[in-house]
């Protein structure tokens, strides 16, 4: 396969987490597509998610899912190619641990 993106290369991926942390919300539209983005409950609107990676390569929202949520750590990703990334990310077998698709129910909040 290609090339490992690198340490550097992850850790500007993750410090994109900041800019997530920034539309953390508690309430939602019913039933509003949103992701956890951590093992601490906090989510945001599948609308600011877009918004925020909007501007990055498609595969840096692959590459942070993947980091630390339960089957792989950032430094394993590291040293995955963006085919890699791609690959482990549509496998099947990938069940996010912490940061996760959902929606907000019913009322809207979580």
């Amino acid at each position: 396969m290609g090339n490992a993106i690198g340490s550097e290369a992850m850790g500007r991926v993750l410090d994109v987490t900041d800019e997530l942390k920034a539309c953390v919300r508690d309430e939602f539209e019913p039933y509003e597509g949103v992701y956890r983005i951590n093992d601490f409950g906090e989510y945001v609107s599948e609308e600011d998610w877009l918004n925020v990676w909007a501007g990055y390569p498609a595969w840096w929202p692959h590459a942070w899912m993947l980091a630390d949520n339960g089957q792989h750590t950032s430094d394993e990703v590291s040293r995955m190619s963006v085919e890699e990334i791609e690959a482990a990310y549509a496998d099947p077998g990938f069940e996010p641990e912490y940061a996760f698709y959902t929606d907000a129910g019913e009322e809207g909040l979580l």
